[in-house]
Order: C-alpha cells, then sequence, then structure tokens
C-alpha cells in the first residue's frame, strides 16, 4: 500500500488561510416564543431553533444573521466553532423586510483574536463559484457546499413582500444555513450574500437565494445610523403599472418610437406619488435610468432586472426623478420615497401584531398575512391559496383609501346559546347596525355606544348576525370564561386612539369628492377644446383622438399571487420552515 506524500508547505498555509475565515462562521441557539394569529388571546408553546450567523465586524462587535433565525425570540445564544461554550448575545437592529439580524456579544472572553471580520464583494457574476457554510440539519459542526451563481433575480425576501434583489445559487441551502454567509472566495474571506431561503417545490432541484451586499449595505447603513433597534425598511413606488408592449396602445398613448416604458395603471392615495403622476401616464426613466416596455431595466451587461429595483435600493425619504409621458408631452417630476401602507399588513411586528376584538362569542380581528399563513398554511397544513375565501382573497386587490383603514373578519364564533345557528369563519364584517366599518377599533367603540336592542352584524354577502344586546352583555363573561380568555379584546384596544384612529374620513371623503370633481371638469374642457371636428369632402365626420386619449379610471392590479402560496419558497431556519 503507498502512502500519499506530504502536503506541500504552500498547501499547508493555504489550509490554515481558509480554516481562519471558517473560525467566523458561528451557530446561534435560539428559544422563542411566537404570536399566536389565529387565537391572539395567547401566545404559542415555546420552541428551539437553530441558525447560523458571520461576524461582519470585530471593532464594533457586529454578528450578521436572518431576521427569521431570531425574530420573537426569548433567548439568543452563539458558539464558536471548536468551541463548547455558548455565548449570550442580543439584537442590535432587526430588519424584517430584508430578513437580516445585526447581533452583538457583550462577553469579551467570546472575541478571540482568531475571529476575523468577513468581507463582502459586490454581485458575482454567473457561474461565478459559491460556498454555503453554516450549521444545517443532521449533524452539529460546520457544514459546507459549493456550487455556482445560477441567476440575478427579484424574491420575496418575507411573505406577501416586495421582490427585493436576490442571487439564486445551486448549492445546497438546508434548514439551519439560514444566517450563515455564501463565500464568494473561501480563502480570502470574501462573502458573496447571506443564505436565506430555498425552493421547496417538487418540481426543482437546487435553487437556493442568498441576500446579496447591495440589500446587506442598505440594512447596514441605516443599523449604524444610530437609528437604535429600528430598521425603516425599503420603499414603495407608489404606484403600479403595466407592461406597454402592444403597438396599438403605445399608439393611443402617443409614444414616440425611439421611446419605451411602462404604463399607470394605479396611484395609491395615501402615497407621496398621489397628486404627482396620473393613471396612464408613462413612466420613460427612473433617475435616468430607461425603462423597457416589459417593465425591465439594464443592471450589467446583459442582465436586466423589474424597475422596481432601481425604488427599492433608495432609502425612505430619497427622491426618485420619474421622466414621464403625458398626453404625448414629455415631463420631469419627482417625489419623496415612502414605504407601503397596505390594506392587508404584511409582517408581524412591522406592519401588524394579534389584535381582536370578543362580544357575544364572535371573535373578530383585522385581516393580516401572518393571521392567514397561520390559519391555512400553518401546523404543517399543505393548504393552498385556493382554500381561501374569495371576498378574503379579493381585499389583496384592494388598496388603501383612508389612514387607520382595516379590513374586519369575522374569525370564529365561539358556540354558545347566544350565538345558536351562526356557524360562520374567516368572513369580512361590513357593518354594523349599519354603519360601515373603518377597523377593528371602530367596531369596538361601535358596540361599546351601542343603546339599541340589537346588536346587528352585517357580513360579507349581505349575511346578517344578530345578538340581544342585554344578552351578549349578561353570556358574554361566561362565554370567555369557558373558553379560557382573561379579556374580550387586546390590550391595543385598550391605549388611547392614535392619531389615525382619530382620523376624520368624512371629511378626507368631502376632499377626494372635490377633487375628482375639479379634475373631471378639468379634463371636460380639455376635451372640449382638443376635440376637432373636420367636413370630409365626401361628407363624412372626423373626430380627433385628443378625447379618446383622457385618463380612464384606475383599476386596482395587486395581484393575489401576493397571497404567497406556502410552501413553494421557504427560508431555512434552524428546525423551522418560514415562508419566504
Amino acid at each position: 500500500m503507498q502512502i500519499a506524500p506530504r502536503p506541500a508547505a504552500g498547501a499547508v498555509i493555504e489550509v490554515k488561510k481558509t480554516a481562519k475565515a471558517l473560525r467566523s462562521v458561528l451557530k446561534v441557539f435560539v428559544t422563542k416564543v411566537d404570536p399566536n394569529y389565529s387565537q391572539p388571546w395567547q401566545m404559542c408553546p415555546q420552541r428551539s431553533s437553530s441558525g447560523s450567523a458571520f461576524v461582519v465586524d470585530t471593532v464594533k462587535r457586529h454578528i450578521l444573521t436572518n431576521s427569521h433565525v431570531v425574530s420573537n425570540a426569548t433567548a439568543i445564544y452563539i458558539r464558536r466553532p471548536g468551541v463548547a461554550k455558548k455565548f449570550k448575545a442580543e439584537v442590535l437592529c432587526e430588519g424584517k423586510q430584508v430578513d437580516l439580524a445585526l447581533l452583538t456579544v457583550r462577553d469579551d472572553t467570546f472575541w478571540d483574536p482568531s475571529l476575523q471580520a468577513l468581507e463582502f464583494v459586490d454581485v458575482p457574476e454567473l457561474q461565478s463559484p459559491i460556498a454555503v457554510a453554516g450549521y444545517p440539519v443532521g449533524g452539529d459542526s460546520l457544514s459546507i457546499t459549493k456550487g455556482i451563481v445560477s441567476r440575478l433575480t427579484q424574491v420575496r425576501y418575507s411573505s406577501a413582500n416586495a421582490r427585493l434583489l436576490g442571487i439564486q445559487i445551486d448549492a445546497a441551502i438546508n434548514p439551519g444555513n439560514s444566517g450563515g454567509p455564501a463565500f464568494a472566495d473561501l480563502d480570502a474571506g470574501k462573502v458573496a450574500g447571506v443564505a436565506f431561503s430555498k425552493n421547496v417545490s417538487t418540481s426543482t432541484d437546487n435553487i437556493g437565494y442568498i441576500i446579496p451586499w447591495r440589500v446587506v449595505e442598505h440594512f447596514m447603513t441605516e443599523a449604524a445610523s444610530g437609528a437604535g433597534a429600528t430598521y425603516r425598511g425599503v420603499p414603495d413606488p407608489g404606484f403600479s403599472t403595466q407592461d406597454m408592449e402592444n403597438p396599438s396602445q403605445r399608439t393611443f398613448l402617443k409614444v414616440p418610437e425611439h421611446r419605451s416604458g411602462v404604463v399607470v395603471v394605479h396611484v395609491d392615495p395615501l402615497s407621496a406619488a398621489h397628486g404627482v403622476l396620473q393613471v396612464q401616464d408613462v413612466i420613460m426613466e427612473l433617475d435616468d435610468t430607461p425603462i423597457a416596455d416589459d417593465g425591465t431595466c439594464v443592471f450589467r451587461d446583459d442582465e436586466r432586472l423589474d424597475y422596481t429595483f432601481i425604488i427599492r435600493q433608495k432609502h425612505l425619504g430619497d427622491d426618485i426623478r420619474v421622466k414621464i409621458l403625458r398626453d404625448g408631452l414629455e415631463l420631469d417630476v419627482s417625489y419623496a420615497l415612502r414605504k407601503k401602507d397596505s390594506l392587508v399588513p404584511v409582517i408581524h411586528g412591522l406592519d401588524c401584531s394579534p389584535s381582536f376584538f370578543i362580544v357575544g362569542g364572535c371573535v373578530f380581528m383585522p385581516l393580516t398575512s401572518p393571521f392567514l399563513e397561520m390559519v391555512f398554511f400553518g401546523s404543517g397544513k399543505r393548504g393552498r391559496r385556493s382554500d381561501i375565501p374569495v371576498p378574503v382573497l379579493s381585499a389583496f386587490n384592494t388598496h388603501k383609501t383612508h389612514k387607520g383603514q382595516q379590513i374586519v373578519i369575522l374569525v370564529q364564533v365561539l358556540a354558545h346559546e347566544l350565538n345558536h345557528g351562526y356557524k360562520y369563519s374567516v368572513t369580512p364584517a361590513l357593518t354594523f347596525n349599519g354603519t360601515p366599518l373603518r377597523n377593528l377599533r371602530h367596531l369596538a367603540d361601535l358596540v361599546d355606544g351601542c343603546t339599541e336592542q340589537f346588536l346587528n352584524f352585517g357580513l360579507d354577502g349581505g349575511r346578517l348576525i344578530t345578538l340581544e344586546r342585554a344578552e351578549a352583555a349578561v353570556h358574554g363573561p361566561q362565554i370567555l370564561l369557558t373558553n379560557a380568555i382573561a379579556v374580550d379584546r387586546s390590550p391595543d384596544l385598550l391605549l388611547p386612539a392614535t392619531e389615525e384612529d382619530r382620523y376624520d374620513w368624512e371629511e378626507q371623503d368631502k376632499d377626494s369628492e372635490a377633487s375628482k370633481a375639479a379634475a373631471m371638469e378639468a379634463e371636460t374642457a380639455v376635451t372640449t377644446r382638443a376635440s376637432v371636428v373636420i367636413e370630409a369632402e365626401a361628407g363624412s365626420v372626423v373626430t380627433s383622438d385628443a378625447a379618446a386619449a383622457a385618463p380612464a379610471a384606475a383599476a386596482a392590479v395587486a395581484n393575489a399571487s401576493d397571497v404567497t402560496a406556502a410552501g413553494d419558497v421557504t427560508a431555512s431556519g434552524g428546525r423551522e420552515t418560514v415562508v419566504a
């Protein structure tokens, strides 16, 4: 039997250099208690999970991981490779929208001189080698998988959230890899991104995603700005568009042959774009970057991304410069970017928290994405989007028109003789005693102030729940006691009313109607002046197409696919599967 020769001295040095970079890849142990959106008067049972992390700054003592690894944590501990002791860690800043979290360890003994800060590189080229390091299931020690950069794309980082820049790789990413580094150069300790999700569809193989430096930089910039543990998030365009590839549509919108862009079909009334952009404006450029008719823009060389990439990489409050075509005229406009105020909130702890109101055994809640995920896709359920009631699903195609607006839903009816015969669940509640509902607090206030004999809750489809007010007051506490519910409403409904709660909806409705009337009057005047009737030689009458170019009514275009089909793309975190 022959013995292999001893490795050369240079090879030994190479191994040590690689090992040094890997010393900065850490294992995260988390104990967490998640909110219970299906039964919001209690929390979910405590559970444990694990993930990965890595050192990004030894001077400031910063450690980077995924938000979903440490969200809702009650205790976080970190362990270095080859060390048995676990060190207590704490969250400095969490960015749920970008699935990133910045941690630190206060214990001086953790910061061994062998730890080095790993450095990021910009988005690598296609087919560049990638090595994913972390602590996935299947063992307790460090694991490394290798692959290449397969694609640059835009990925949902959290359920029903905006698509952000992501890197698709074919290196294996499994539960527990989340938060670990994906090395572009393992020897030099250069990181291409943060491992965070993979596609688990039965029809696909080897599709994983990492968070690139450009998204990490966006997060780190705000985390280091002294804003405390708050990441403000990514901005929203404030408008929706459709592609403009049809020749007839280009002619109708008076788009020159050498120009391209997308057509505005809706402007969010609560965004800064409202009053700046109009329906049927053609967005031709964003910050001097041309937009193609298919809604893409050049990223680099032969790679293109959706135009929203330009907006998502900016910070809240930044100005966006827009070149538009309106009725054949080119205009330059700008406005300050804001985050989206969704009618259906999407991320726990960011724009929603469990909230409820119970009267006569009827449980009411605001509609949120976390609620739908838990009810239809949680606890290992293999739910489908089609399982969600159509009236509820259609809310994702609707935009908020008033501050503080919510979709109130009847979640369930806690059985009692008082509510016998009512078996509704997950149904929108529209009115109370004939008054349209603005939000859950509005419903609670109306019920509390009701002096009528009956409580009538108008549901979607014309259905009605009627309770006698006196009986509801008598039997309500017993219903709560039977179901081990301490109070009839969540703490947020006991707090003083916020500015949004006090907002005068009727006054805004009057302003909105006045604006619409003024716009229609101006539009009619323009159309009247522009319509030129020409007598043809044959006696026919030809009318110019200026009238036909008048803006059409806005249409809600939010795709119902915003309600993620759970299980298609998941974020790997410890022993959990998180919908991404």
